[in-house]
């Protein structure tokens, strides 16, 4: 068999959008987000770039395939059981943990390029607002703001302008408040009191 016939036995074997997330993902995990190119990941999966063009246009939707695979894996409760508050916060901070375990990924979720299982994230979260007597649009319009603050605690927690180095840090207020910036704790009690602030429509 000629190198151009393995080649082609080679690009015939299935890759479907949940291989290639698994791959990434893999692909992360060893070597980053940055050494992660639509060449690297062909690569790793035994085809050819072009192949892989077929099933994502580029990096960012390869990064994004990852995101919304982790998300796929939460287990959402029934959106009509339960209370309201208690059942959008424990989503909203298991949905961010889930996606901190994965450095790189909160650039890419900036996006309106929403896939399966981040839309239907999204899609639980403004039923919460709906049930604590929104109607649907000023129910979509409170968790834009709520979301805002989901988006900048990933963006704070991988940015290495809000971490702090082994040295010292010259300013003691300054220290202490990026390290309740970075803080869970901080985040939890941010979106608790954004959520329990008077909701009208």
């Amino acid at each position: 068999m000629t190198a151009r016939n393995r080649k082609s036995v080679r690009e015939r074997v299935p890759v479907d959008r949940q291989r290639i997330a698994a791959t990434v993902r893999d692909m992360i995990d060893e070597v980053g987000v940055e050494k992660v190119t639509m060449r690297a990941v062909a690569a790793r999966l035994d085809v050819s770039a072009m192949a892989l063009y077929h099933h994502v246009e580029d990096k960012d939707e390869l990064l994004r395939l990852v995101g919304d695979d982790i998300l796929g894996h939460l287990e959402l409760p029934d959106d009509d059981a339960g209370d309201w508050r208690e059942l959008f916060t424990s989503v909203s901070m298991a949905a961010v943990d889930a996606l901190l375990e994965v450095p790189g990924l909160s650039s890419v979720l900036l996006t309106s390029k929403l896939l399966p299982n981040a839309r239907r994230l999204v899609q639980f979260c403004i039923h919460q607002f709906e049930r604590a007597g929104l109607d649907h649009a000023t129910a979509q319009e409170v968790y834009a703001g709520v979301q805002t603050l989901v988006l900048g605690r990933l963006l704070i927690e991988e940015s290495a302008n809000f971490r702090l180095s082994s040295t010292p840090h010259p300013d003691d207020e300054i220290r202490d408040y990026i390290i309740k910036l970075r803080s869970r704790e901080s985040f939890y009690s941010a979106l608790t009191a954004l959520i329990d602030r008077p909701l009208s429509s």
